[in-house]
């Protein structure tokens, strides 16, 4: 069955993130839909860097949608944007209710904590050097160390935490639980983009498909 992935842009959302997550994600031939949150869903959306990215869909048109994983890029502004929309905040949600891959990098996980993605799961997250300061150190998430670029956290319904963190390489280890899986992937900002774009691949295709893909693009 296709691998579905949902990434959310706004008006000031990171350019790189946004379209270095879509396409290293299409490379692995997952069906990706770019979803504008802007109330003119349609419209290009302005990034940070003055580039237009032209959505494939609103916000209505994805509201009965389901996909297997949840991406929100970073920038300032458009992250800010996310963090204050109930719409994302209900769809970051049930995905992570449903143990879907639930995503962020640089300001992103602004979101999951406006939105209150998974607090009481004390999961560990990484995210823009200068956006740390905007949490608090196990209240409610752990961050995690700074040279980690991507960070993968879960927690499982018996109350297993299992932590996995990515920097250079692709070699993943991972711990058996019991129940339902949750899940979230947190990276640092633009220059970590494809190792996380490559962890997202990893989970939801696997590792020799995350492999086969990164061999394609040198990394």
């Amino acid at each position: 069955m296709t691998k579905k992935a949902l990434v959310f842009i706004s008006n000031g959302s990171e350019e790189i993130e946004a379209v270095a997550t879509i396409d290293v994600l299409r490379r692995a031939e997952i069906d990706v839909d770019v979803v504008s949150i802007e109330a003119n869903g349609h419209d290009a959306v302005k990034c940070s860097r003055n580039v237009y990215v032209v959505p494939d869909k609103s916000l209505d048109d994805i509201k009965n949608n389901q996909y297997d994983c949840v991406v929100i890029p970073g920038g300032n502004e458009g992250s800010k944007a996310m963090a204050a929309n109930a719409q994302v905040g209900q769809i970051l949600t049930k995905h992570y209710q449903d143990g879907k891959v639930v995503a962020a990098i640089c300001a992103g996980p602004r979101a999951f904590l406006s939105h209150k993605i998974g607090i009481d799961h004390k999961h560990t997250i990484t995210c823009y050097p200068t956006v740390r300061k905007e949490f608090t150190d196990g209240e409610p998430y752990k961050l995690d160390a700074p040279d980690h670029l991507v960070c993968h956290s879960t927690y499982t319904e018996n109350g297993q935490q299992n932590f996995i963190a990515l920097l250079f390489q692709l070699d993943f280890v991972f711990l058996g639980a019991e129940g339902k899986v949750y899940h979230l992937v947190t990276s640092q900002g633009p220059a970590t983009t494809m190792l996380f774009a490559l962890k997202l691949i990893e989970l939801l295709k696997g590792q020799d498909e995350a492999t086969k893909v990164k061999d394609g693009l040198l990394v």
